[in-house]
């Protein structure tokens, strides 16, 4: 199964992309693509190295990252096959 990520929102090359995780390899496409399985929501606002997380799988979580970004993301998280 490949996990698929549809963002909308400021940070990424584009305000609509799509990153698609297939086991340790990732790419981005730049369009809003929902995924036919979709198994939840979430805000992510990446401030500096420090991630914050809203999601309805995992509630609210914190991230360290190595890199400064600034970025506001609402997305849908989900698979195909």
């Amino acid at each position: 199964m490949k996990k698929v990520y549809a963002e909308i929102g400021f940070g990424n090359d584009t305000f609509l992309s799509t990153e698609i995780e297939e086991g340790e390899s990732e790419y981005r496409i730049p369009k809003f693509s929902v995924p036919p399985k979709i198994n939840g929501y979430y805000f992510r606002f990446w401030i500096f190295k420090k991630v914050f997380i809203f999601s309805t799988n995992k509630g609210f979580e914190t991230k360290d990252k190595n890199r400064n970004k600034l970025k506001i993301l609402f997305g849908i998280s989900g698979e195909i096959s």
